[in-house]
């Protein structure tokens, strides 16, 4: 399964994960003063993972589950959902759905800025344990709070 997240599909993406034994629930937000679901919490804490709508849920053969962030998520949407000092999982210079079998390196940490776009328009954010910024799409909210 690789399925962009949509309002319309998430039941059936909840579905499917729990039907593989993978605990799914809807994570919902406060806008104003009402309750909004806005994705889908992946997995048991420690190391679940929050897939925004927009983004893509992978199972992967050996049963493990990621998700890449939209690639239109901007640096202004992402601060707007994922508070300074978030819990994160970021894979600096590529991700390791992008290379299976491949030793890269993971980072489980907390964002230490907010989101801010280079001069070619690609928005980063800063990690602790990382000098410089980390691409949004590389960077994956691993537990409560922020999105």
């Amino acid at each position: 399964m690789s399925v962009p997240l949509t309002p319309r599909n998430i039941a059936h993406v909840d579905a499917e994960l729990d039907s593989d034994g993978v605990f799914a629930k809807q994570y919902t937000q406060l806008v104003g003063k009402k309750v909004v679901t806005v994705g889908l919490r992946i997995g048991e804490k420690p190391g679940h993972v929050v897939a925004l709508f927009g983004d893509t849920v992978t199972r992967g053969d050996d049963g493990t589950v990621s998700v890449r962030r939209s690639e239109e998520m901007t640096a202004e949407q992402w601060n707007s959902l994922v508070p300074v000092g978030t819990p994160v999982v970021a894979y600096p210079g590529v991700r390791p759905d992008d290379f299976p079998g491949v030793d890269l390196t993971r980072l489980d940490t907390v964002t230490r800025s907010r989101a801010w776009e280079l001069g070619h328009g690609q928005p980063v954010v800063s990690v602790e344990g990382y000098a410089g910024g980390i691409a949004l799409t590389h960077v994956d909210v691993a537990t409560g709070g922020g999105v």
